[in-house]
């Protein structure tokens, strides 16, 4: 049996052949930038955190926990502050700052009469029941968006 070999076939030209795996290699270079870059990010858009400057009060009997930056979305019902003493055991329980109460908590959110958290509102807290050492931690339920000493 003799081989019957076709002379006139014709097949994809060496240009367009060039063009398609280029185009390809593009298009799996994109999709798995794509992926790479969602699973570095995750869910919810990385962390979140507060700025916070600490201070003492011009008579000295209150820290003064300036809001520098804060993330969007925050409620003075949702943000909590608890004060861990030196030794790290708990002297203020997570209480809400919509809940601070000078007179029990010897600590008081100062906003500007609406229910969300933002830049230059303050946290006022008694130097006299928190001295220098202990620790000032606002969190938003979902993690820690501040961690100070006081001092």
């Amino acid at each position: 049996m003799k081989a019957i070999i076709r002379k006139d076939e014709q097949a994809v030209s060496p240009v367009i052949a060039t063009i398609l795996m280029v185009a390809i290699t593009v298009v799996l270079a994109a999709v798995l930038y794509v992926m790479a870059t969602s699973l570095l990010v995750g869910p919810g858009g990385g962390p979140r955190s507060m700025g916070i400057s600490i201070s003492r009060s011009a008579d000295g009997t209150n820290w003064t926990l300036v809001i520098a930056s804060s993330p969007t979305g925050l409620t003075t019902s949702g943000t909590s502050l608890t004060i861990l003493n030196a030794g790290g055991a708990i002297a203020l329980a997570s209480e809400a700052f919509s809940s601070l109460a000078y007179a029990s908590d010897r600590a008081v959110y100062i906003g500007d009469a609406d229910t969300t958290v933002e830049a230059s509102e303050r946290l006022l807290v008694s130097t006299s029941t928190y001295p220098t050492g202990f620790r000032a931690e606002i969190s938003d339920g979902a993690g820690l968006l501040f961690s100070g000493t006081l001092q």
